[in-house]
């Protein structure tokens, strides 16, 4: 057996490019306003603080992003910027530093007899 094992590192302008893109897709599950800065929250599991300015408001409104719904943004994210992921394997997510890494890992059977 082969393991194909990807980490995709993105760092913190990227994830901020992620949040950017949800957003735009997605305008009806984040609140409105202008983005302002993206904090890691907590790093097991790994949650992250959004910053949003409401218009006409006067200062930011925290929206708390949970993991699952992190590794979901990180793989549409992949899918609009057409970076390849496996449909199939494993997919995680982690802490390198200031980079949150998107792990992906799939299996692959290797044939039996001579090459």
């Amino acid at each position: 057996m082969i393991v194909d094992t990807r980490h995709l590192m993105f760092s913190p302008e990227a994830l901020r490019a992620v949040v950017k893109t949800y957003r735009a897709l997605f305008p009806q599950k984040q609140p409105p306003g202008e983005l302002g800065p993206i904090l890691i929250r907590q790093t097991a599991p790994l949650v992250l603080g959004v910053q949003v300015l409401a218009p006409g408001a006067h200062g930011y409104r925290e929206v708390e992003i949970q993991e699952s719904e992190l590794a979901a943004m990180l793989i549409l994210y992949c899918r609009e910027a057409k970076i390849p992921l496996p449909r199939s394997g494993s997919k995680a997510i982690e802490m390198s530093g200031e980079h949150v890494v998107l792990v992906t890992s799939k299996a692959i059977p290797t044939r039996a007899g001579p090459l």
